[in-house]
């Protein structure tokens, strides 16, 4: 029988402030973040980054960086890894603000020993009196292993520090100073470009990662609840409180369509999160997945919905209806998987991408209410390892201070039907090719 723990997910992690933001910043490395804001309650406002191991029963995250940013929280976030120049950057969410950090790694040693430390040991007692006086030869042969000995010791202690180095920061929000604040930050794919919105209404577009400003789009009448890059870095699409979804250019930043619905029972709905997903195989053109909440006060229906576009036509391709409203969207880079989280329940779905068939549902995976989800790049060698070698991996955060980690279990190797009758089909047909070679 599955333990508490087991339904709600691998307990990776517990820090001692209330999370809003998560994002993996390379493939075994996440960042969480969030804060008490400026009250002055003493709750922690900043990010830290983990590592995350398998350890032959479930996930772990082993905090390795953690950066106070004074009194403001950090409420969105985005990165990206150059793998040429092997650079990281991390943009934060500060107030209305979005500030850039530079992520480097460097090795530290938990327990230093030294040559010092080893000849204050031969001056104890035990040591004091010899039988014989040691000749070269013997002080060569003792230097060497201790040498080895310590060489050995130095790496096995070794670990792994991830500091942040603040460097530009940019106001993208120009509301009136009491209400301007920046809801949302990403950075596109191929990390040449940065985009934001807020209060305001307008999506901003920034060159990244030197933070010079492209160009203003007034995108919508109220504030921006999300935006995303496709996966090709030519188009965004952003949702907000006026209920509308748009897709833009992000070379000129015209318009290019608005995602359009029928909501049942002619209910009142918000977009709420938006995301662009590749396609499951090369050549596959990739996908968009919007979730959507209905109004406080619509009577009928009750129930949120997640929907699935085409990305060339940006019609609805189809929609899962979900119980409770929704707070948090994620997809995997590989394009086979899409999550979502509840708002009130704590709960988290997992979905196949192409066709939004739920394959994993954790009931109360958190006491409260889903702040964000990131999913673990299981398709690559070093993620299976870090997930026990699972099919797809999500992390989830809270308010309620818990990192939790959520597998899908390999599944075993099957044909397809039509390769099945194929592969009959064939020995079939050698069978009935060597039968009458025998002359049978």
């Amino acid at each position: 029988m599955s333990s508490p723990n087991e339904l709600r997910g691998d307990p990776a992690a517990k820090v001692n402030f209330p999370l809003y933001a998560v994002e993996m910043v390379t493939d075994r490395h996440f960042v969480v973040a969030g804060g008490g804001g400026a009250a002055k309650t003493g709750v922690y406002n900043g990010f830290a980054t983990y590592q995350l191991t398998f350890n032959g029963e479930h996930c772990v995250a082993i905090e390795v960086g953690k950066h106070d940013t004074g009194s403001r929280a950090v409420m969105n976030c985005s990165s990206f890894e150059d793998v040429k120049s092997k650079k990281l950057f991390f943009v934060a969410g500060l107030d209305d603000h979005s500030q850039l950090y530079f992520i480097s790694k460097k090795f530290e040693i938990a327990r230093s020993l030294s040559y010092s430390d080893q000849n204050d040991n031969d001056k104890s007692p035990d040591n004091s009196t010899r039988k014989r006086k040691p000749s070269v030869k013997d002080n060569d042969v003792d230097l060497n292993k201790s040498s080895d000995s310590l060489r050995k010791g130095l790496l096995s202690q070794r670990r792994l520090r991830m500091l942040a180095h603040p460097m530009d920061s940019v106001k993208t929000d120009k509301s009136p100073s009491n209400e301007s604040f920046q809801k949302v930050v990403r950075v596109s794919p191929n990390g040449k470009l940065m985009a934001t919105g807020g209060c305001d209404g307008y999506v901003r577009l920034w060159q990244f990662p030197s933070f010079k400003p492209l160009r203003d789009i007034k995108a919508h009448e109220k504030e921006v609840d999300d935006i995303d890059f496709s996966p090709d870095s030519q188009k965004i699409v952003s949702v907000a409180k006026d209920g509308c979804a748009f897709v833009w250019s992000a070379k000129d930043g015209n318009k290019l369509c608005k995602l359009d619905w029928s909501p049942p029972d002619k209910a009142k709905y918000l977009f709420k999160r938006c995301r662009f997903s590749l396609g499951e195989s090369e050549g596959q053109r990739p996908r968009l997945f919007t979730i959507v909440n209905p109004i406080g006060n619509s009577k009928l229906p009750s129930k949120s919905f997640l929907q699935l576009w085409d990305t060339s036509s940006f019609l609805l391709i189809k929609s899962v209806p979900h119980k409770s409203a929704i707070s948090a969207l994620a997809t995997s880079p590989c394009g086979k998987f899409v999550a979502v989280g509840s708002m009130y329940d704590g709960l988290v779905d997992i979905y196949t991408s192409f066709n939004l068939q739920l394959v994993k549902h954790v009931e109360k995976a958190h006491t409260n209410f889903i702040t964000g989800l990131a999913f673990v790049p299981c398709h690559t060698e070093g993620g299976q390892n870090n997930t026990g070698l699972s099919d797809a991996a999500v992390i989830s955060i809270s308010v309620d201070n818990q990192i939790r980690v959520h597998r899908i279990a390999s599944r075993p190797y099957s044909l397809p039907l039509w390769a099945a009758m194929l592969l009959i089909f064939i020995v079939v047909s050698l069978s009935f090719v060597f039968c009458s070679y025998l002359g049978l």
